[in-house]
């Protein structure tokens, strides 16, 4: 009797398991499975989905212990770039495979009738030189290099986006074009709708419901999307001939997951896509990083376009000192130089933005005597007051005693300060009940149509003043823009990370850049940063704006202190019940991490870099530990053995957003 053939499955259970161990794990089948099945199977006592990484035939006898497969959900569910591409992110960012894999597997849902959409007749680009010449180097740029493209010197960057894709999907492959924000994705899709047919183009963010987010999944997949629209998502889609991944806004944070495992980088993650697809990578900005330049220099990106700017002087930056304004009895957000701003902007018919840091809410303290700032004789941060009448450093620890004295007037009254877009809004309205305000911050925007609603807004003119935290930068949608007010310029300098200097002056660049002539003046338009500390250096360095000045200046300093990009940082963080445990902790793991790297030559550098604090969130203690790595040098067999055993207790974050 002929024995019939099976097969020997290897496969990936969707569920988080020590990094210690192989993810995979054989089943049997009586027929073969193709790669990247999403199959049905029992995992212990548990009914499991997993995905198929292997399948060979089974020589020799069936071990006993060998389940079999329950079924095959779908075939093919994962394309084998999509397979390899999990693997790369679990071993770099130290996540279980299992946990990786459900960024790349959208909930299945049954397809929607499709709306029949009759003739449109499509605009013709018209010739640009410059976007002529950057096609050209663009069609030289080799395959799995990293080209890199500034738009501050263009008037329109969605032209240059469109002939861009035009001159891809012409060869029969697909564009991604990834945004940092959902708020920047209608106007992108308004431009591309004018040169592409709607079946061609593809939106994918976290808003969409499931049934829209399978269906786009799938156009992208059968390759009836070349054009794929999306925030970070759009990295782990099924492609099927991807010819170029654009990051624009490359600088943005938005684009680090930070908050939740695997702790991805997606320009790490962008750039072994294009690997795998043999595609091409464009890494786009108006304010390209400090990194960035220093690659370009380095000749790790290639240039597409002339990188440096001119000092913008016409725009001159209005320091407004808030501790004058307090002098005054004026508690208010607003300034009364920025009153008179917004009052004058509004008489013009103009349109105001007004800025407010993510971390604007984050209260610090000033003196109600001598109106200074209370901040850390150690550290020089601002002080963060206590419900036990404490101040606390959130950068090195230092704790006062309970209602401490002010250390200028001995005073014991402390104001605390922290400007919010809800109590901002609220001013506005009270002081220009007449004007249009939109405020624009995580509150308003959870709607899917909240993007698309904002924008439709601006372009028509129907918003005088928007209000906003960091998602309004990314989006110019105010064309007649000729007021920017940073209302809390503060909450960013204050906050203990080695990159603080360089967003802010990104922010202001990128203000200055937008301004709109004030048509019948002789000037242009205002921007005016408040802040309780007009005397610091920071203000000093940026009276010109003068971008490379100043990107030189901040990569001197970032050398002398072995920041990135002369090194790579690992974060590791301990988390317990109480300050204790969470000390003992952290003790230990510092001895084991100098163990690890007992020469002094090894490059490597351990440092305790954050304090034990309290999470509240989680009512929870933490600390961490922060791993220097030279640029560009591999981390040993013994870290990564060390890590991959770690991430069981403690938090492991690669690349970190900031330090604190």
């Amino acid at each position: 009797m002929k024995m019939r053939k099976l097969y020997r499955v290897e496969i990936a259970p969707l569920v988080i398991l020590p990094l210690t161990r192989s993810p995979f794990f054989s089943y049997l089948s009586s027929e073969p499975i193709e790669l990247g099945s999403l199959v049905a199977i029992s995992f212990g006592k548990r009914s499991l989905q997993g995905i198929v990484f292997d399948c060979a035939p089974l020589p020799g006898q069936v071990p006993a212990w060998m389940k079999w497969v329950s079924k095959v959900i779908e075939k093919q569910f994962l394309t084998a770039e999509q397979l390899e591409l999990a693997k790369n992110v679990s071993e770099e960012y130290f996540a279980p495979l299992g946990k990786t894999l459900k960024h790349f597997l959208p909930k299945r849902t049954k397809a929607r009738k499709k709306k029949v959409v009759g003739p449109k007749k499509f605009e013709t680009l018209q010739s640009n030189k410059d976007e002529l010449r950057i096609l050209k180097a663009f069609g030289a740029q080799k395959k799995n290099t990293i080209g890199y493209i500034n738009t501050s010197v263009f008037k329109n960057s969605k032209q240059l986006f469109v002939r861009l894709a035009k001159k891809v999907t012409g060869e029969n492959r697909q564009t991604l074009f990834l945004v940092p924000e959902i708020i920047l994705l209608p106007e992108l899709e308004s431009v591309f709708s004018r040169y592409f047919p709607s079946e061609k183009i593809a939106l994918l963010h976290s808003k969409l419901a499931l049934g829209p987010y399978f269906e786009t999944w799938e156009k992208i997949r059968s390759g009836e999307a070349t054009i794929i629209l999306a925030t970070r998502q759009g990295l782990f889609a099924p492609f099927r001939h991807l010819g170029l991944v654009a990051l624009l806004e490359e600088q943005d944070e938005s684009y680090k997951q930070w908050d939740m495992s695997p702790r991805y980088g997606g320009k790490w993650v962008a750039e072994n896509l294009t690997t795998l697809h043999n595609a091409k990578l464009l890494l786009v900005s108006e304010t390209p990083s400090v990194e960035s330049r220093y690659h370009i220099e380095q000749k790790k990106y290639v240039p597409l376009t002339p990188l440096a700017r001119l000092p913008l002087s016409k725009v001159t930056p209005e320091i407004v000192n808030l501790r004058l304004e307090r002098f005054k009895k004026n508690y208010s957000p607003l300034s009364g130089v920025l009153v008179d701003a917004l009052r004058e902007a509004l008489s013009l018919n103009k349109q105001t933005l007004l800025y407010i840091h993510r971390q604007g809410m984050s209260a610090f303290s000033v003196c109600e005597n001598c109106k200074n700032i209370f901040r850390c004789p150690n550290s020089g941060h601002t002080l963060i007051s206590g419900k036990d009448g404490a101040f606390r450093c959130g950068a090195c620890g230092y704790r006062t005693t309970t209602f401490p004295s002010c250390p200028s007037c001995k005073n014991l009254s402390f104001r605390s300060v922290g400007f919010g877009s809800e109590r901002v809004e609220h001013e506005i309205k009270k002081l220009f009940p007449r004007a249009r305000v939109f405020r624009a911050d995580k509150e308003t925007m959870q709607n899917v149509g909240s993007a698309a609603d904002l924008y439709t807004k601006a372009s028509e003119g129907k918003i005088d003043i928007l209000i906003g935290t960091q998602m309004i930068l990314k989006a110019d949608i105010l064309p007649k823009l000729a007021l920017v007010g940073m209302i809390d310029a503060d909450s960013l300098l204050s906050f203990p990370d080695f990159r603080a200097d360089e967003k802010l002056f990104q922010i202001l660049t990128r203000f200055t850049g937008r301004m709109a002539v004030l048509r019948g003046k002789n000037h242009t338009g205002r921007l005016v940063i408040q802040t309780f500390h007009p005397e610091s250096t920071f203000f000093q360095r940026i009276a010109t704006l003068d971008i490379e000045a100043f990107s030189k200046k901040l990569l001197s300093e970032r050398e002398g202190l072995f920041y990135p990009p002369f090194s790579r940082l690992i974060s590791i963080t301990c988390q317990g019940k109480t300050e204790e445990e969470v000390k003992k902790a952290t003790e230990a793991l510092e001895v084991t991490l100098r163990e690890l790297f007992p020469k002094k030559d090894s490059g490597y550098r351990v440092n305790i870099f954050r304090p034990i604090q309290k999470i509240t969130t989680k009512k929870l203690f933490e600390s961490s530990l922060v791993v220097r790595i030279p640029a560009g040098m591999p981390l040993t067999k013994d870290l990564r053995a060390f890590l991959r055993k770690a991430s069981a207790t403690y938090v492991i974050d690669v690349d970190p957003l900031s330090l604190f």
